[in-house]
This record gives structure tokens, C-alpha cells and sequence, in this order.
């Protein structure tokens, strides 16, 4: 081979990887700071919209589900009402506290979404987890200064999710879904003066996971004389 086309060789190499090293930054793996920030034990208010941002994650839970068809209404109920943690309906968690499935510890985490929606599979990614073929466990509390009656829970979900509002389910949004805002909404249900706690199950299989929540009243608006917290307000801080 000649000097002039090992020359050649190597000039083409050289952009190929600048080409490479071009598309790498252009197509950056996104990072859990992309999408969340960690909540602060004080209330915040909720989006523009109304959407609900503070949310306490708890790690995902493997499920068997190999394809997002799989989640018809008798399914998703079997598979939210199987026991997989202690108090499961009771427990107010905190950011750091534990869940034992099984074996294994899973971790919650309080953050702030900083989009409308909660991005599951980023949250997952995030902090090492799988994300395909995973169960999301989520809670958050909505404080109200008052009553407020005849709201509606808004929701759009990627793939399947049930909702439940102070112990009481409010929402199913079965079968495959994408994330479309206001994709179904609760029965008229009232907000009361207070702590008022929403549990959430989102549900997925080889798919996207996300999902929007908000409440809306009687024309549709969004409710925005709320706030949303992690913390309980029972609940002394740790020392």
C-alpha cells in the first residue's frame, strides 16, 4: 500500500469517527435529571395546567407480561390486587423507605417531574432498573383548603393503570394505551378539606411508561386550588 492511500485510509477514519462522536452527542442517553428532580418535604402547587408533578416512585416490580394487549379489565384488577408488599394500602411512604418483595428490597422515590407527564422507563433507567415488563407502584397526597365536590380524576396512561383516591378505587384505564391527556376520566367524586391520598398502579410490558394525572371540574377546566405533597402532615421530619 502507498503513502498516499494509507494517507486516505486514515483521513477517512478520522471522519468517521468525528461523525460518530457527533451523532453520540446529538443522541445523548437521557438522564434521570432530565426528567425529575428530588421533591422537598414542603407543598408545591401544581402545573399551569393542573397536572400533579410530586410524586413518591416506588422501584419497579418485574411482571410477566409480554405483551401490552395482555391487560384487559379482569387482569389489570388480579394483578393490582395481588399483595406484593406489606400495608400495601396503607402505607404513607417516604422518600429512602423499603418495600420487601420476595427477596428484594425495593426503594421509593420522591421527585419532581419536570414535565407535565411522569416518565416511568426514565425514572427506572434512571436509578438502574429494568423497565420493560415492570409494575409502577406511585402515591402522592393532594391538600385542599376546603371541599371541593364534583371533580373528576383526569388520566392518560402508557400501557394500563388503576387509581385509588382515600382508599376508594376511582380509575381504570385497561387494555394498551398511549399517553393521551385526559384519555379517561373518574366519576364525580368530592376532594375533601385536607389530606386527600391517591395510590396509583401503572402497568406495561415491552413498552413505554408514563402517565398524566390531574383533576377537572364540572366544564372540563382543571382544578388548581390545590397543592401536593409527599410528606403527610402528621409526619414529623426525620432526624
Amino acid at each position: 500500500m502507498n503513502t498516499f492511500s494509507k494517507a486516505l485510509i486514515c483521513l477517512a477514519s478520522a471522519s468517521l469517527l468525528s461523525a460518530a462522536s457527533v451523532s453520540a452527542q446529538e443522541h445523548k442517553i437521557p438522564e434521570l435529571s432530565d426528567y425529575f428532580t428530588p421533591s422537598t418535604e414542603t407543598s408545591v402547587g401544581i402545573d399551569k395546567d393542573g397536572f400533579i408533578q410530586r410524586w413518591t416512585l416506588l422501584e419497579p416490580i418485574a411482571t410477566e407480561a409480554s405483551s401490552n394487549r395482555i391487560w384487559s379489565d379482569d387482569y389489570l384488577k388480579q394483578i393490582a390486587y395481588t399483595e406484593y408488599f406489606k400495608d400495601q394500602f396503607a402505607v404513607m411512604p417516604k422518600d429512602g423507605d423499603k418495600a420487601v418483595i420476595g427477596k428484594e428490597k425495593h426503594i421509593w422515590h420522591a421527585l419532581d417531574s419536570k414535565k407535565y407527564f411522569v416518565n416511568l422507563l426514565r425514572f427506572a433507567d434512571g436509578f438502574g432498573k429494568p423497565y420493560y415488563q415492570q409494575l409502577y407502584w406511585t402515591f402522592t397526597i393532594v391538600n385542599c383548603e376546603e371541599d371541593i365536590e364534583n371533580v373528576r380524576l383526569s388520566c392518560g396512561v402508557n400501557s394500563a393503570a388503576l387509581w385509588w383516591l382515600n382508599g376508594e378505587e376511582v380509575l381504570m384505564l385497561s387494555n394498551d394505551r398511549d399517553l393521551i391527556m385526559d384519555d379517561f376520566m373518574s366519576k364525580r367524586i368530592t376532594l375533601k378539606k385536607g389530606q386527600n391520598i391517591i395510590r396509583g398502579l401503572v402497568c406495561n410490558g415491552p413498552g413505554m411508561a408514563d402517565f398524566c394525572l390531574r383533576f377537572v371540574d364540572e366544564s372540563g377546566k382543571p382544578v388548581k386550588n390545590i397543592t401536593v405533597s409527599t410528606v403527610p402532615a402528621t409526619t414529623k421530619k426525620r432526624k
